[in-house]
């Protein structure tokens, strides 16, 4: 049995034309296959109808398959959209030149880039849904490159919801961050990045407190600046159950200029998750065994 949590703050209010929010959950099944289902989930949170997604090797057709016992019309497939997303300001295009994604899962062509020639690098996600052709400055090492796009595929594969908005803050991303390869903190930015219009961020005042009484031990040489963004960002989080992740660093960076930029306020962020300080409730599948 699947079971979708989703808490009111995180219901989307963005539907299709027939009422409804468009999730994915990708899963293992009992026979150790990866599947992918579409769930058209109403406003009262109901499974209304669900499509099977199969990436067959000689064909892109989805199956599809209606809920047993629920009236409700199969919806049809899909034509492709180009989507053309606009990159922030602070997108220089240095080291990332071009992306061109394809997202089989919600039958969208993502372009965003310049017209900068660069290195061709082409990536497909662990189920083969999500297909990224991408160009780099010549001095990117491929191997970096490869490791950040394989998984940027695999989160916008997993993602039960994507926000395209968010595609806009990928190119500044990976612009500034290719040069090296990812370690285990910034794929937890990237995550944050792809789901931060959805995710809730909480905090406690025992947080807070543990924070302030072990502050040297933890972050070593942390300067002033950054341990007041720092508890600024926690008490922002305080007993929060309504606020997403993109909607505290708004409110934030109205009153704290040295909050400069999104991937700047995520690094801070991911710190703060990995040390346990702030837990982020997200749209999520259980399986009950």
């Amino acid at each position: 049995m699947r079971i979708l949590f989703i808490a009111p703050a995180l219901q989307s209010t963005n539907v299709d034309s027939h009422g409804y929010t468009e999730l994915v959950d990708v899963h293992m099944c009992m026979n150790d296959e990866l599947t992918a289902i579409k769930l058209f989930v109403d406003a009262h949170y109901d499974v209304r109808t669900q499509v099977t997604v199969k990436n067959e090797p000689k064909t892109e057709e989805p199956v599809f398959t209606d809920l047993a016992g629920l009236n409700i019309p199969i919806p049809k497939k899909a034509d492709f959209v180009d989507l053309n997303i606009v990159p922030t300001k602070d997108f220089g295009g240095y080291n990332l030149k071009h992306l061109f994604i394809t997202d089989k899962l919600r039958s969208r062509d993502y372009i965003l880039g310049t017209e900068k020639e660069g290195k061709k690098i082409t990536t497909k996600s662990p189920l083969g849904f999500i297909d990224i052709i991408s160009y780099f400055d010549e001095s990117i090492e491929e191997e970096f490159a490869q490791d950040w796009l394989l998984n940027l595929a695999n989160s916008m594969e997993t993602l039960v919801y994507l926000d395209e908005n968010l595609l806009t803050y990928i190119g500044v991303y990976l612009d500034y961050m290719i040069v090296s390869k990812p370690e285990a903190k910034e794929l937890v930015e990237l995550n944050l990045l792809l789901q931060s219009t959805m995710a809730i961020p909480h905090s406690t005042e025992e947080h807070i407190s543990i924070f302030e009484n072990h502050v040297d031990e933890l972050f070593p040489g942390l300067n002033v600046v950054n341990y007041r963004i720092f508890k600024a960002i926690m008490s922002n989080c305080l007993q929060n159950e309504q606020k997403t992740l993109m909607k505290v660093y708004e409110d934030m960076k109205q009153n704290i200029s040295q909050l400069h930029s999104f991937p700047y306020f995520l690094s801070i962020v991911s710190q703060l998750v990995s040390f346990g300080f702030v837990n982020i409730e997200k749209l999520e599948f259980y399986t009950l065994n």
